[in-house]
């Protein structure tokens, strides 16, 4: 069994901002520089053997940031990074509603099928980034433990993707900026033990426990 940490990274102002980030290239703000910093002190006694990101700089730099107490070089894949939104990047619900109307609600309800207007569709995500996944679990042995540092749509296509589960019920998983997951994986048949985990954030400003309502990307 390889032990798989699943990292969201942390805030940008685009996440403050409630904007859908996609795959426009938008770095940690202050406070998800905290953030990260926060979990690596969570983290630096667990024993990682690799870290993997998201070639884009706010997870990328929340690896790193992680990373640095195990003195471990952060690999960086494209097939890691976060759902391509198209023309709705940068730009929040409201606004997408508003200037194209009834797209991104016929997106939701389309079980993953459908793509984002000039982006991908969740099944596209979930195809390329399970697919890496297990490319770079391949390169590893039983009683390893890696983390891959990625973003939120893509984080939960994962999942998906690794636990076998119904892409129309994508929805229901949250992920928060420096959350945590733990799959046990085995190939097949993977277990998660711990989903959104937030704990290294008790006591920072903005800090939302596992359950509470955030609907942010």
């Amino acid at each position: 069994m390889i032990k798989l940490y699943l990292v969201r990274h942390g805030e940008t102002d685009g996440n403050a901002q409630q904007w859908y980030q996609g795959t426009t290239d938008v770095p940690l703000n202050k406070t998800g520089i905290m953030q990260a910093e926060c979990l690596s002190r969570f983290l630096e006694d667990v024993h990682f053997d690799a870290v993997y990101s998201s070639t884009l700089s706010r997870a990328k730099r929340t690896a790193e940031i992680i990373a640095e107490p195990h003195d471990l070089f952060v690999k960086a894949y494209d097939d890691l990074r976060e759902i391509n939104f198209g023309v709705w990047e940068k730009h929040t619900y409201s606004e997408i509603t508003t200037r194209w109307p009834g797209e991104i609600e016929a997106f939701y309800d389309s079980e993953g099928n459908m793509r984002a207007h000039g982006g991908e569709s969740f099944r596209d995500v979930e195809k390329r980034i399970t697919e890496k996944t297990k490319e770079l679990l391949q390169h590893h042995v039983s009683g390893d433990t890696i983390m891959i540092v990625s973003h939120g749509a893509a984080i939960r296509c994962l999942l998906f993707g690794l636990l076998g589960l119904e892409m129309g019920r994508i929805w229901a998983f949250q992920q928060y900026n420096t959350a945590f997951n733990i799959i046990e994986y085995h190939g097949d048949k993977n277990v998660m033990t711990l989903m959104n985990c937030t704990d290294h954030l008790q006591g920072t400003v903005g800090y939302q426990m596992q359950w509470s309502n955030m609907v942010t990307l």
